[in-house]
């Protein structure tokens, strides 16, 4: 049988290499993302748990316009401005952070309003603290709910 003078092997060859190629970027920058939200889930969570306490007040609040859900409740990510008045003679300042808010919490979170949030002195990075009964989003937000009044919490 005669045979085309146009191996086959001459476009497989290349098609499979670029498949594996855009492959191998595409994990890549998957693994990368996902230690960078890991990272920042754990520097959250070291905040929680030493970050001085402070009352901040909410000076911007944009919506990103996307949605997370998981467990029958969806989450805004939203990027707020604050105002952070730490306790005692430290002097304010004003920070950004990009955060998911349960919809039913947007409200609290609106311009004028204070929310409690833990923040190191040094670098002012800051986690939001949520009030008690409000889910926090399971993924990339490590924030926890503030106890309530009456409440205390077990470290």
């Amino acid at each position: 049988m005669a045979t085309s003078g146009f191996p086959v092997w001459w476009i497989l060859v290349p098609v499979l290499a670029w498949t594996v190629f855009s492959l191998g970027v595409t994990l890549l920058r998957e693994y990368r993302r996902h230690q960078v939200r890991s990272s920042r889930a754990q520097r959250a969570a070291e905040l929680l748990d030493r970050g001085e306490p402070a009352m901040a007040e909410v000076t911007a609040f944009a919506d990103t316009g996307q949605r997370r859900s998981a467990s029958g409740t969806v989450w805004a990510v939203a990027r707020l401005g604050l105002r952070v008045r730490p306790a005692g003679a430290a002097k304010p300042f004003d920070v950004e952070q990009t955060t998911s808010i349960a919809l039913a919490d947007l409200p609290d979170h609106a311009p004028g309003k204070t929310i409690p949030v833990r923040f190191d002195p040094q670098s002012h990075e800051l986690a939001v603290e949520r009030r008690a009964g409000s889910p926090a989003y399971f993924g990339a937000d490590a924030s926890r709910p503030r106890a309530a009044a009456n409440e205390t919490v077990d470290a």
